[in-house]
């Protein structure tokens, strides 16, 4: 026995003690760090998988929606009784675009994902390209935009339409200080949306989406909603808003009725087979302005795979039996604008 010698083997196990609990420390953080890295990939993955159904389930909406477009003729051929089979209303929603009425259809897939696909007239608002002077005066006016506004208002469109740099009495060409802050130059050609608008001098936000009235000036009601750049510049009077048959000078509150009792049947219910105005004359209606089908529609489809969400919408042309698609915007819900 050598007590002299105990205090440096106690010395070395108390040292081996430390370098022990400092390994396992270490580990303890790779394993941790290694864990919550696999977690974050796994997370990503699944994210990113989800996503990928998503958009997977928003084509296939779309797709369906074509299939429904392409079924019009046949649909029309239908009693109304043949409809009795239609479980999941692919028919009706045919016969239903057909008569140029919007239509939506929601799938559900047992793995949770679903797509919902809707079908709207492009054509239910008025073309930018094609209103004439009168017709622009008429929709500012209903939106009730100071009149003092109107003339430069027009005058800075025509001129971001026209061709050449001829400028009109209250216009401005690309020399205008207005463009040259702005570091672009007048169009000289037909507007591709109506957000455009906002490009153009004398135009802005409050024109299109509205303003409510202050100390200084009255409420102005936007004009968004009742324009559009496709179509023929006829109205779609199938599903034309309260707010744009407005804008025409011959319509009035009462007016309205008429055309709205017409859109649901005899029956007088949304949503039935009996809907939509089947003639212009129903209603007295000019043909040189309004038409009940459209040319192109908007298809709009959504994927949802448990709260993970992907739209894609498509302007399409309806040319003979085929569909051709002439505008196409996607992303995720959360994104898109």
């Amino acid at each position: 026995m050598n007590p002299a010698g105990r205090p440096a083997e106690n010395g070395k196990e108390g040292a081996a003690l430390i370098v022990a609990l400092f390994v396992v420390m270490v580990l303890s953080l790779i394993v941790g760090s290694f864990a919550f890295e696999v977690h974050l990939e796994s997370t990503l993955v699944s994210h990113k998988r989800k996503k990928w159904k998503a958009e997977m389930l928003a084509l296939s909406g779309l797709e369906y929606g074509r299939a429904i477009l392409d079924k019009q003729a046949q649909a029309k051929q239908l009693e109304i009784e043949d409809m009795d089979e239609d479980k999941d209303g692919f028919m009706q929603a045919a016969l239903f675009t057909q008569r140029g009425l919007s239509t939506s259809s929601t799938i559900q897939f047992e793995d949770g994902g679903k797509f919902t696909v809707t079908i709207k007239s492009a054509e239910a608002g008025r073309n930018i390209n094609l209103l004439t002077r009168q017709q622009w005066l008429e929709i500012l006016e209903m939106a009730n935009v100071p009149s003092t506004e109107w003339d430069t208002m027009i005058d800075c469109l025509e001129d971001w339409i026209d061709e050449g740099d001829l400028q009109q009495l209250n216009g401005a060409e690309s020399d205008d200080p207005f463009y040259e802050e702005a570091g672009y130059p007048v169009k000289n050609g037909p507007l591709d949306s109506v957000e455009e608008l906002l490009l153009i001098k004398n135009w802005g936000p409050d024109i299109l989406y509205g303003k409510p009235a202050d100390d200084e000036s009255d409420e102005i009601f936007g004009i968004y909603d009742i324009l559009t750049v496709w179509g023929d510049g006829k109205v779609n009077l199938n599903t034309a808003s309260e707010d744009l048959l407005l804008s025409f000078a011959e319509y009035e509150d009462w007016e309205l009725e008429s055309v709205f009792e017409a859109r649901k049947g005899e029956d007088m219910e949304d949503g039935t087979l009996d809907d939509g105005i089947r003639s212009l004359n129903d209603v007295g209606a000019d043909a040189n302005k309004f038409k009940l089908q459209s040319t192109f529609v908007k298809v709009t489809s959504v994927g949802d795979i448990y709260g993970n969400q992907y739209q894609i919408e498509a302007i399409l042309l309806l040319k003979n039996k085929d569909s051709v698609v002439v505008y196409w915007n996607e992303g995720p819900v959360s994104e898109n604008k």
